[in-house]
């Protein structure tokens, strides 16, 4: 049995009754080959013999090929008596030593036959161990939350070592000397618990401190078996607490591109199946195992990854968070410069994310097939948050001018009816000297001269009171047009010229119907949209949100073509951007800011909107939506800064074309 003896496998050679007395057995008998009766098939379940011997009473139980199917892997041996189509065929006839040598050969069979089957088996288990860690890679690299990549990473952990639970750790920089250690998620199959998460400082006391500061692997049997002389210590707060018994435990470190540690991953109890639970200290001594080097290379392999995916996710949301930052900044800069409307732009944001939204969840049939993405909604809520940022563009003098005449031309004006009335006292004085030294002083000419004097000096005192009138930005009243016509007329003749109480260009400023701005000023305050576009194309956006600036650029188009900048139509309007056309033009009715005009109440603003979707301006579906699913409401609940923390006067550029009946607005 030379060559069986090399093998150095144990053989359990199951024979029937029949055979019991052969002295062969004892002859076969030693450490590797264990020769056993079996009187059934009960006894042969339980022993699973790699060689069996059938005989007459062992084919009662079951016919060959029943046997065949119960124990694939054995060897079969029979006698011709028995006329089988067995592996090997014995003979009474056979010389003894001949028969040793035929079932030594036997065995050595099976042996050659199970190392060809494990063999298969770890060629299986080897690819399926590599697509699983191939799936799991391409599951962690394309998760972009943070949370939830960790959870995925102790879930396919736990997965291939079939252990009970898992830990994660993550070291956090708290400056250029000091880091510590933070308890970030943990995971366990036998028992539910309360998850806080922890800090404590990264040193070797503990197992995981002692991973990542020696960047070095522990696989550990017992965790209550710790020898003296190394630096950490198990701690079992946990298991006294719950009754929870912590014995084989696995830790790695995790590494990023740079190979620095940023992390632990921790196993505990590995088990002999992943149903089974642990609850006292007998499961966990009945049920666990230790980490082994086979399960040990794969969790390697899967920190590995691990490592790089939490690096470049948490970089990913970096980014996002600095970008994020940069546009809350950049919105924050801009509501500075035009205080009075501060908050719109978040407002404004927050409903288009709630109506793209609730079109995403719209029956309506043209809007069926409108499914924003989470990408879509973001790409929105940009272009929303930024939609006016082209203020910038917009001259001071323009953006808050809170009267209809420019800064200066009032005092200018007063001036004016100062200097006329100064001329009409001398003009009247200068009558009346001329009556005292031509001897003809009269009384009554002397009262009358006085008179008129009242009445003028009356007049141009009226006169200002309507120009002051006339300045606000409200609704012009016809009888303040009329006077203007009578102020324009004005002219006070005097030897220097005839002096006039306005000129051309104020009579027109004065002479705007509703808000303060002229034709002219009101295209500046439009131009903001082509600003906001040309300093939006110069933000690098990704693939993802590279429509952010034609979404901003569109917001104040009309859908029969009246709207500005680009006078589009309804077929070349974004989808998103005439989801914030009817978002902006709800705010800058409600806004409570406004100087020109009260707030508007909610139920007001939407039979505006209603009425515009009518004249075929806005979007009747998405107007519709707006309603049904109360995206209005969204705003309600959240604090936005308003211009009650300002003082100053400013346009909101998106509020210009609501001071035009012409283009069917309302008060």
């Amino acid at each position: 049995m030379n060559s069986f003896a090399q093998t150095q496998r144990s053989i359990t050679i199951g024979f029937g009754p029949g055979y019991a007395s052969s002295e062969i057995w004892k002859d076969l008998q030693s450490k590797l080959v264990i020769p056993t009766e079996i009187v059934s098939i009960t006894a042969a379940q339980r022993y699973n013999p790699a060689l069996i011997l059938l005989d007459h009473h062992l084919l009662r139980e079951m016919d060959f090929p029943q046997w065949v199917e119960e124990f694939p892997e054995a060897i079969f041996l029979g006698t011709d008596s028995l006329n089988i189509d067995a592996d090997l065929i014995l003979s009474s006839t056979l010389p003894y030593k001949q028969t040793i040598k035929l079932l030594e050969m036997a065995c050595y069979q099976w042996v050659l036959k199970s190392e060809k089957t494990e063999r298969a088996k770890m060629r299986d288990t080897s690819f399926r161990y590599l697509n699983k860690l191939a799936d799991i890679s391409i599951s962690l690299s394309a998760e972009d939350d943070l949370m939830t990549l960790l959870r995925k990473i102790l879930t396919e952990g736990q997965n291939i070592a079939c252990c009970d639970a898992a830990s994660l750790f993550l070291i956090n920089e708290i400056n250029d000397h000091e880091r510590e250690l933070v308890f970030k998620l943990t995971q366990n199959d036998s028992m539910d618990f309360p998850f806080e998460e922890m800090r404590f400082p990264l040193d070797e006391s503990s197992i995981a401190g002692y991973v990542a500061h020696t960047d070095g692997e522990l696989n550990i049997p017992d965790a209550y078996q710790l020898s003296d002389t190394v630096p950490y210590r198990f701690n079992q707060s946990f298991d006294r607490r719950t009754g929870y018994r912590t014995k084989s435990i696995f830790a790695i470190p995790l590494a990023n591109k740079q190979k620095e540690v940023i992390g632990v991953l921790q196993f505990i109890n590995r088990k002999k199946a992943r149903s089974l639970k642990i609850t006292d200290e007998k499961s966990a001594l009945a049920y666990t195992l230790a980490f082994d080097s086979d399960i040990n290379v794969l969790l390697q392999a899967l920190a590995s990854q691990a490592g790089i995916a939490i690096e470049n996710t948490i970089l990913q949301n970096d980014i996002k968070a600095l970008f994020e930052g940069f546009v809350n900044a950049s919105v924050a800069a801009i509501e500075q410069r035009d205080p009075t409307t501060s908050g719109h732009s978040f407002r404004v944001a927050d409903l288009c994310v709630g109506l793209a939204e609730s079109v995403s969840l719209s029956n309506l049939t043209r809007l069926r097939n409108s499914r924003f993405t989470d990408t879509e909604v973001r790409e929105l809520r940009y272009a929303a948050l930024l939609h006016d940022f082209g203020k910038v563009g917009v001259r001071e003098s323009v953006l808050v001018k809170e009267k209809k005449l420019t800064a200066g031309s009032l005092e200018n004006i007063q001036y004016r009816i100062l200097l006329a009335k100064e001329r009409l006292k001398t003009q009247s004085l200068s009558k009346q000297i001329a009556m005292f030294r031509n001897g003809g002083l009269d009384e009554s000419r002397f009262a009358e001269l006085d008179r008129q004097l009242a009445v003028d000096t009356d007049l141009l005192d009226e006169f200002y009171r309507t120009i002051v009138e006339a300045n606000e930005p409200s609704m012009l009243k016809e009888d303040n047009r009329e006077m203007l016509d009578r102020i324009n007329a004005y002219r006070m003749e005097s030897q220097d010229g005839d002096l006039s109480i306005i000129t051309p260009e104020e009579l027109d400023l004065l002479s705007i119907a509703k808000g303060s701005l002229s034709p002219t000023e009101r295209k500046e305050i439009e131009s903001h949209v082509v600003h906001t576009q040309n300093f939006l194309n110069h933000i690098p956006w990704t693939k993802e949100f590279s429509n952010v600036p034609t979404i901003a650029a569109a917001h104040h188009e009309k859908l029969d073509g009246t709207g500005y900048p680009y006078g589009m139509t309804e077929s070349e309007i974004p989808l998103p951007s005439k989801i914030m056309t009817i978002c902006d033009i709800y705010d800058a009715l409600t806004a409570s800011d406004r100087p020109y005009k009260p707030a508007m109440l909610a139920e007001r603003a939407i039979d505006i909107l209603v009425d515009e979707s009518k004249r075929g301006l806005i979007d009747t579906d998405l107007v519709q939506v707006f309603i049904d699913a109360k995206v209005f409401h969204v705003i309600d609940s959240k604090e936005y800064s308003t211009s009650q923390e300002f003082s100053s006067f400013s346009h909101h550029p998106c509020d210009v074309d609501l001071h035009d009946d012409s283009h069917g607005r309302h008060d």
